[in-house]
């Protein structure tokens, strides 16, 4: 499956098809439930390298609503893409959820994401108690 995940992130860029990447989205949400999360990151990968090349309002919501299911997770790979996106984004302004500002607002600099981890690793969320509900909230957004 690596393989796979790898190359979608890769190829959607180049050549966008709407079945290939909700197939994409599922799959890495799957293995995401069962702790398997290379094909979450390959589908954040190419949120923000694929937005880049050719912005789409459909995905750049996918976007978001992924990287708060991430976040809410506990992790911070989805965010970390997320802000980097918007940091490097050279189009016109983006409108981002709220939710979604409030969790970034407390990272001014890629390094912040890296001190956040040290310092707040003993209050970040399970993400085996929250596997359920990610699973759920997954598979209403498909």
């Amino acid at each position: 499956m690596n393989t796979l995940f790898r190359f979608w992130s890769f190829f959607l860029r180049q050549k966008f098809n709407r079945k290939m990447y909700e197939e994409f989205k599922q799959l890495a949400r799957e293995d995401a439930t069962a702790n398997y999360r290379y094909g979450l990151e390959c589908l954040f990968r190419f949120y923000s390298y694929g937005l880049e090349k050719k912005f789409r309002s459909d995905v750049f919501s996918d976007f978001q609503v992924e990287t708060l299911h991430d976040a809410a997770s506990g992790q911070l790979y989805g965010l970390e893409k997320f802000w980097a996106f918007l940091k490097y984004w050279k189009g016109k302004p983006l409108t981002v959820l709220p939710e979604l500002q409030d969790r970034l607002a407390k990272f001014k600099r890629l390094e912040d994401f890296r001190e956040f981890v040290n310092t707040d690793s003993a209050s970040s969320v399970s993400a085996s108690a929250d596997s359920a509900s990610y699973a759920a909230a997954a598979s209403s957004t498909a």
